[in-house]
């Protein structure tokens, strides 16, 4: 059995919300026999996540992985190649969201690489719950990698080696590591089911942790200060604030006074379990997958009425009214778009 470390050098969780969800299904892992930690892992089959800010394009990369796997025991899934191009920090939000799909015999395999071919190091981490991470040592993995820590603790981190016998050494383009190095790791890793004897150097765990200072919600004053991290397909703004910050977890219909710190746009908004608590058209906030509230509008897109800036805009949330009577529509209790 591998020997577990959990790695002093990543911060606490960001969002608990999604630690849950990840307990919850290696829970039904377990039910379908899958070890989730210790014991013996079966010879079952493989998922690979792929994440990119390839675009439309980036469909190739998961083609490249399923073929260097042991075909018919893998099944590559793009689960998103519509990062911001060059954005480490949506790369990093997207996959800490995705958490709770990291469940034994997967691998997270991410090219979002800025620096793609200089001497930023390629790695794979392999996590206590047997899940791996292979892409750039750049921080695209700090956050995900915090909760893996955080429960299932680190067996191993490797640098992957340009010279090693498992990816493409001739004709290879240092542009295009996923192609020539990460999918081919990826590969590497199903046929051997585990990281393969001779990949690269280890990386000493007592060292290996988070590479980027990331800015944490914090409470001032009673007020809730964090930031938008991402804009969402469906226009809502996603912010790094957890509900337990101002402790909305059990107050569906808590009333929000909302500000943005750039562009001093506000709103008040409820808090809400679902988008349907809301009048249609009407603004809300609510928790979504990855833990974190998100500003949204019902049957709307928020990018588009809400004047906060998308990325990186600064945002205050204070608790106005602590509970709203809750009705089948709670929409009259956003008050006025100021």
């Amino acid at each position: 059995m591998a020997e577990i470390f959990i790695s002093p050098n990543f911060k606490n969780p960001r969002a608990p919300h999604t630690l849950l969800q990840l307990k919850e299904a290696i829970r039904l892992c377990e039910q379908g026999g899958i070890a989730a930690s210790g014991g013996t892992f079966p010879r079952t089959r493989w998922a690979i996540n792929v994440v990119s800010d390839w675009g439309p394009d980036g469909s190739r990369l998961g083609a490249q992985a399923v073929n260097y796997a042991w075909r018919g025991n893998v099944h590559a899934i793009d689960l998103t190649h519509d990062i911001k191009p060059f954005d480490i920090r949506h790369a990093a939000f997207v996959l800490e969201s995705n958490l709770r799909l990291a469940v034994p015999n997967t691998i997270f395999l991410c090219v979002v690489d800025p620096e793609v071919g200089s001497e930023r190091t390629p790695i794979v981490v392999q996590g206590g719950n047997k899940t791996f991470f292979i892409g750039p040592h750049n921080g695209v993995f700090d956050l995900v990698l915090r909760g893996i820590n955080t429960i299932y603790g680190l067996v191993k981190a490797v640098e992957i080696s340009r010279n090693t016998q498992h990816v493409i050494r001739e004709g290879a383009i240092h542009a295009v590591d996923g192609d020539a190095i990460f999918a081919p790791a990826a590969g590497a890793i199903v046929r051997h089911y585990g990281i393969p004897d001779g990949l690269g150097a280890e990386i000493p765990l007592s060292q290996f942790g988070e590479v980027r200072n990331w800015e944490e919600a914090r409470l001032e004053n009673g007020k809730a200060h964090g930031s938008i991290e991402w804009v969402d397909h469906y226009g809502t703004f996603v912010t790094n604030i957890p509900p337990g910050l101002l402790e909305l977890d059990d107050r569906p219909g808590t009333l929000l006074a909302i500000r943005g710190e750039k562009s001093n746009f506000s709103i008040t908004a409820p808090y809400a379990t679902h988008f349907a608590a809301v009048e249609a058209g009407k603004p809300l906030v609510l928790l979504q997958g990855n833990g974190f509230l998100h500003i949204a509008i019902n049957h709307g897109r928020a990018v588009e009425h809400l004047g906060f800036e998308k990325f990186g805009e600064g945002i205050e949330l204070e608790v106005l009214q602590a509970k709203v009577e809750e009705t089948a529509k709670i929409g009259w209790a956003t008050g006025a778009w100021r």
